[in-house]
């Protein structure tokens, strides 16, 4: 995958999208993740706070807000990203 390009990847159940997609952010310096459902972005969470430093790593959703300082990947649910890019004065398109 390019930098600075956004990729859909689409496919069923188990074949690896979300793991691709963490690898892929894991690369850049920065990035977010959007999820369909809290309990993945929970999830994921939890996975990538073991590879990496706990306060580099932030989860925003309806329920949890994780914000460390100097967060550098932000995993959300996509209405919490939303609202999590206006109150950072991000230009958002939805």
């Amino acid at each position: 995958m390019t930098k600075y390009k956004i990729t859909a990847v689409l496919g069923p159940t188990n074949t690896g999208k979300t793991h691709l997609a963490i690898e892929t952010m894991l690369s850049f310096d920065t990035g977010m993740i959007g999820f369909p459902l809290r309990l993945l972005a929970r999830e994921v969470y939890d996975k990538i706070i073991k590879k990496i430093s706990i306060d580099k790593v932030a989860l925003i959703t309806g329920e949890e807000k994780i914000i460390p300082s100097n967060a550098k990947y932000f995993l959300c649910t996509v209405e919490s990203k939303k609202l999590f890019l206006q109150m950072q004065n991000i230009f958002y398109v939805p």
